[in-house]
């Protein structure tokens, strides 16, 4: 019987390579005789790096007429080095400053923000997201109810890192400007804080705004996020492995004050959370599975019923 044998890195006959990033793979020089197989699709990074992820979900929508922002947050994508900077961060300022002139003239004291998020998405409908002037676009930009609790706040993303690394999270321009700018030009900035050592040790000059989800569901008013497992093969058959997880915060949310600046109450990234506190007082590795989160969820519907 034959087994599987690890052959040295530089051995180009082998059967299946495991690689934790693409780079320097060539694809044209695969075997198709002897059936040599990668862990990486070639072009995947059209889908698994933010900014184009957001730009094809953008042509898709556009190709079959559908607005993409009744599907994700509204999204922009910025590139230092692009010709475009300064127009794509104008169409965002714009949209900001709509929700600040909306809240400036807000005199409701009360939390039901769903009139002014009407009056904002009535006077978003002016803005054309489309780089061409002429083209009316499908995708109009809008701010859904759950991302929006009466503030302007947005997410700064730097492409093409994961662990939570290179987000944060700001509410005016200004800013925005210096987190853009610490970013893409900093590159040894001594941080005495474990976890922001961490969210800042990167250089990017390529970022994506978001609209932060203001009022997200929350556990134990806590957030978390779902965490789950796919397979799909070269013949496009896809395998879903049922038993995923839920990994959560260890601090209560709240996006008052200095607590906006907290990366542990906003990111449940676990490369984030292990470095707080109490990270594991409420569950174990601030992790869930998904028969203990639908005990969880049913214990909560009977005690709020």
């Amino acid at each position: 019987m034959d087994y599987w044998k690890e052959v040295p890195n530089t051995n180009f006959m082998y059967h299946f390579k495991w690689m934790p990033f693409l780079k320097g793979l060539n694809y044209k020089q695969l075997s198709f005789c002897q059936k040599q197989m990668v862990n990486h699709f070639e072009f995947h990074y059209e889908i698994t790096t933010k900014d184009l992820l957001f730009k094809n979900l953008i042509a898709y929508a556009e190709l079959n007429k559908i607005n993409v922002f009744d599907y994700v947050p509204l999204t922009f994508v910025i590139d230092v080095d692009s010709q475009t900077y300064t127009n794509d961060l104008a169409k965002f300022t714009q949209c900001y400053e709509i929700i600040a002139s909306c809240l400036n003239n807000d005199n409701n004291s009360n939390t039901d923000y769903r009139q002014t998020l009407k009056l904002i998405n009535s006077k978003m409908q002016q803005v054309n997201l489309s780089k061409e002037r002429r083209v009316i676009s499908h995708c109009r930009p809008k701010v859904s109810e759950s991302h929006f609790a009466g503030k302007n706040i947005w997410l700064l993303k730097a492409t093409g890192f994961n662990r939570g690394r290179g987000v944060s999270i700001f509410d005016s321009i200004d800013k925005l400007k210096n987190l853009i700018h610490f970013y893409s030009e900093s590159t040894n900035n001594i941080i005495e804080d474990q976890i922001q050592s961490l969210i800042m040790s990167v250089k990017s000059r390529t970022f994506v705004i978001q609209k932060y989800i203001e009022r997200p569901l929350l556990i134990h008013n806590r957030k978390f996020d779902i965490r789950v497992w796919v397979l799909v093969t070269h013949e496009m058959k896809i395998y879903f492995f049922k038993e995923g997880y839920i990994r959560t915060s260890c601090a209560e949310y709240s996006i008052d004050g200095e607590n906006l600046d907290k990366v542990n109450i906003h990111l449940t990234n676990n490369a984030v959370q292990k470095y707080c506190q109490q990270y594991g007082e409420f569950e174990d590795g601030n992790q869930l599975s998904f028969k203990d989160f639908q005990v969880l969820f049913i214990c909560i519907i009977i005690a709020i019923s």
